[in-house]
């Protein structure tokens, strides 16, 4: 009798979520991209503004930045500064410190999970709005907490 292990990597919703992250990554930055370029093309060519622009290029860019944090922790790809790899050779205390680092990554990523979530019920209780096209900030400022959230959910399979 053969136990068989879960991988949570295999399923439709690891899945579903990639290809969700992927598409706000594109989305973001054709849409972003789009609104700058628009916003020169109308400035430079036709003497004309783009009344606002800042303000959705910002909804965006949250979005991008965030989603692509995330893209980052799920290819476990960000920066390290890792010096273990260098003056330590026995592999045990290598998995050690790195299993030490991960559990702090993702202590201090639940912290700001917490700082975040409270950001996001603040914003969706006073509803503040930007100055000039009245865009709701909770639109650019859920992407920190949906953001941190992911990067732990990443963090913690890893």
């Amino acid at each position: 009798m053969t136990i068989s292990k879960f991988d949570v990597t295999k399923t439709r919703f690891w899945k579903f979520l990639l290809v969700l992250v992927k598409y706000l990554m594109v989305a973001c930055s054709i849409i972003a991209t789009g609104c700058i370029i628009y916003a020169v093309i109308l400035r430079y060519i036709f003497k004309s503004n783009f009344y606002g622009s800042d303000e959705v290029i910002l909804l965006f860019a949250f979005w991008l930045y965030f989603m692509g944090a995330v893209y980052g922790s799920y290819e476990d790809s960000h920066i390290k500064a890792d010096l273990v790899n260098v003056y330590v050779k026995n592999i045990r205390v290598k998995d050690f410190i790195s299993l030490i680092a991960q559990v702090i990554m993702i202590i201090v990523n639940i912290v700001l999970i917490i700082w975040a979530w409270d950001y996001f019920l603040w914003g969706l209780e006073k509803m503040p709005r930007s100055t000039g096209l009245k865009i709701p900030l909770v639109i650019p400022q859920s992407a920190i907490f949906f953001g941190f959230l992911l990067m732990v959910f990443y963090h913690i399979v890893h």
